[in-house]
């Protein structure tokens, strides 16, 4: 009898073993873990309120707003900055005429004229150079308008992609943004003398980094919505005669050579005539004198 008994208590104990490792297998399955961590009970046994499932990023728990925003600003597109630059030499028949031309350019397609400087270059060449800023959807027209006034030189277009550099300083202004309120309001709840001293400090610092980061955006917003051309003008060689001296070089010391012959020719005669004057006086004294001698 004592024998059945044990035997009777081993089967009943394997039995027990075998059905907790069933349900030890059960907890371990997928999604097991959802269900449980979905509801959480709260109070007595017949009182529970669902939990919302919380999503993680590197590990950190994440709010749904949080979650969104982060989901919506991968998902965004950014949009490019990009700095155009261009450098073009033509050479043109009259420096003063086209520099006019490129000024009506400008105008036309809503850019402004930054700077002009025409001088005078070997042998009386013009030259010029001309800055200027356009809208950067009209860059490539106004290009193709330049490239019309002349013989082109040289040139050479830039673009800068600058989108990663401003999307950095955003996230630093917007960084320093949320730091200067947050010492503002710290700056309102603090009645120490040395402590709203210290705060007024960082709140000086901050405001000196958000200034100059604000500016350089600023500065780089102008370089992207006006893009720069700059413009140098030249004129054509001159020919030049065999003793090394231009055909309007010529000319013009032609010209200078016979109005200066007709000044000299003026001079001579205003010199010349008070002595005429004098001389027939003289001659007509003496052809009375000797009419006077005659018997």
């Amino acid at each position: 009898m004592k024998t059945f008994s044990a035997l009777l208590i081993m089967v009943l104990l394997a039995m027990l073993f075998t059905l907790g490792c069933t349900a030890f297998e059960d907890t371990q399955r997928p999604g097991s873990n959802k269900e449980v961590s979905s509801v959480a009970y709260q109070g007595g046994a017949d009182e529970y309120a669902p939990v919302p499932m919380v999503a993680y990023s590197d590990g950190l728990p994440m709010s749904e707003n949080t979650y969104d925003r982060s989901h919506n600003q991968a998902n965004s597109v950014i949009e490019q900055k990009i700095i155009k630059t261009a450098n073009i030499q033509v050479e043109v028949s009259n420096v003063t005429q086209s520099s006019d031309k490129i000024k009506k350019i400008v105008t036309t397609h809503e850019g402004i004229v930054q700077s002009v400087s025409i001088t005078t270059g070997h042998k009386n060449n013009y030259t010029g150079i001309i800055i200027v800023r356009i809208p950067s959807l009209n860059f490539d027209h106004v290009l193709d308008d330049f490239n019309s006034l002349g013989k082109i030189l040289s040139s050479s277009v830039k673009s800068d992609d600058v989108t990663e550099e401003y999307v950095d300083l955003n996230a630093q202004k917007n960084s320093l943004i949320n730091q200067l309120a947050q010492y503002n309001r710290l700056l309102t709840k603090t009645e120490n003398v040395s402590e709203i001293l210290e705060v007024q400090k960082e709140i000086d610092r901050v405001q000196m980094q958000l200034d100059r980061i604000t500016g350089k955006m600023r500065y780089m917003d102008n370089q992207i919505s006006l893009s720069t051309i700059t413009v140098s003008l030249t004129e054509p060689e001159q020919v030049e005669t065999p003793g090394g001296m231009s055909i309007p070089q010529v000319m013009n010391e032609g010209i200078e050579g016979f109005f200066n012959t007709i000044i000299w020719l003026f001079i001579l005669i205003f010199t010349i005539l008070p002595l005429v004057l004098v001389g027939g006086v003289v001659y007509l004294i003496y052809k009375k004198w000797k009419k006077s001698q005659l018997p």
